[in-house]
């Protein structure tokens, strides 16, 4: 399939594939998702990979070339920096601009050649020490004066050149490679339109807490806990396979039921017995939930020093995304909230919608304004560095 008529997304998730094929007018044309056995080396993801394209290419009767790639790991990491350029001659600021982007490829190459730089994002720029946003590409006034403040997101390339190579064996390009929590939180908070949003990814292996700011992001954490640990304790306490702890933590996805640490006494105990065949309190399997669930916030919390920030999730609401918050839909939550947010909300999100994310920032040129498609993009040449 040519990728000039066509928009190609994976999102390469731990336990899940979405695929989906968008037109140059961003309609969904295809989608497609599995869910992936682990397997540690991604044999079992590629295989479904593999599986998906050709669907794909039997709907469309082209082949499937390059495609557009979200990923998440722990490892995911914001690199903050900040570049002056003084000059006693006034200059154009976009040719400021585009000498500190040197600057800054300079300072990747030399310092961090072991990561793969995902995304670049424009946090704050000062033009004569008065703010300026991302109109400064194409801004053809003078100025003596140009500081901008960036945040790089970053992937260990050992990582990215591993998938890479997996993707190239079965013949498949990739165009660029975002991180899925960010790109997908960025879309969701431009929608909500708040001042101040949070949003917590519960992925499989890996939990992620994305803040923004008058729709800017202040910090991505990441850490090695997600729904998988979950399912292992209610394995380990009740001593039953992981196969069965997995579907009976899955089961609670389509039940309304209240998880506190008041001790209540359920009346449903008996809706779990088919499943695994025990008498096990459903009590205690809620206080399991719960205990990790907490576990899961404490800790990302406590990670990204948050605490160290006076105020800052003051009046702050926090959403719940990824397929480990699924538990959040239907049921209820009394977690001990330390931070002050002023709402916990279960935010719905479709397959369609997480590949739909990527594209949106894929077509947006890395945040900065769209660039005559005639000529290569500044900032595009700049990322075209590090995919060589």
């Amino acid at each position: 399939m040519n990728k000039i008529n066509f928009f190609n997304i994976i999102d390469f998730g731990n336990s899940k594939i979405r695929f989906s094929v968008f037109d140059l007018n961003f309609n969904e044309k295809f989608s497609d998702s599995k869910n992936v056995n682990i397997d540690g080396n991604f044999e079992n993801h590629f295989e479904e990979v593999n599986k998906i394209i050709k669907n794909a290419e039997k709907k469309f009767s082209h082949h499937i070339e390059d495609i557009i790639l979200t990923l998440d790991t722990a490892k995911v990491f914001i690199i903050n920096v900040s570049l002056t350029k003084n000059l006693e001659k006034k200059e154009k600021i976009n040719k400021l601009y585009e000498t500190l982007l040197l600057d800054l490829k300079q300072i990747i190459s030399s310092h961090y050649s072991k990561y793969y730089i995902s995304q670049i994002i424009m946090d704050k720029c000062l033009v004569d020490h008065k703010k300026k946003f991302k109109e400064i590409l194409s801004d053809e006034t003078t100025a003596n004066n140009l500081k901008v403040d960036f945040k790089l997101i970053c992937f260990p390339n050992e990582l990215i050149n591993e998938i890479r190579e997996n993707f190239i064996k079965i013949n498949l390009g990739i165009v660029n490679i975002f991180c899925s929590s960010y790109v997908k939180s960025q879309s969701y908070v431009k929608k909500l339109n708040k001042d101040k949003a949070s949003f917590l990814d519960i992925g499989f292996r890996r939990s992620s807490l994305i803040f923004f700011e008058n729709t800017k992001l202040k910090f991505i954490e990441s850490i090695p806990i997600g729904s998988s640990h979950i399912t292992k304790d209610i394995s380990k306490i009740f001593k039953i396979p992981e196969e069965d702890a997995e579907k009976l933590k899955k089961f609670f996805n389509k039940t309304e039921t209240e998880f506190s640490y008041d001790n209540k006494k359920s009346e449903n105990s008996t809706l779990f017995q088919d499943i695994i065949k025990k008498n096990i309190s459903i009590d205690l399997l809620k206080k399991v939930i719960l205990h990790r669930v907490q576990e899961i916030i404490d800790l990302i919390f406590k990670k990204s020093k948050i605490n160290n920030r006076e105020h800052i999730l003051e009046d702050t609401e926090l959403f719940l995304i990824g397929e480990g918050s699924r538990l959040f839909n239907s049921n209820s939550f009394y977690l001990n909230d330390r931070f002050g947010f002023k709402s916990i909300n279960y935010y719905s999100e479709t397959d369609v919608q997480i590949c739909n994310s990527s594209l949106e920032n894929y077509v947006s040129n890395f945040e900065l304004p769209e660039i005559n498609n005639k000529k290569q993009g500044l900032f595009e040449k700049f990322f075209n560095f590090f995919d060589k």
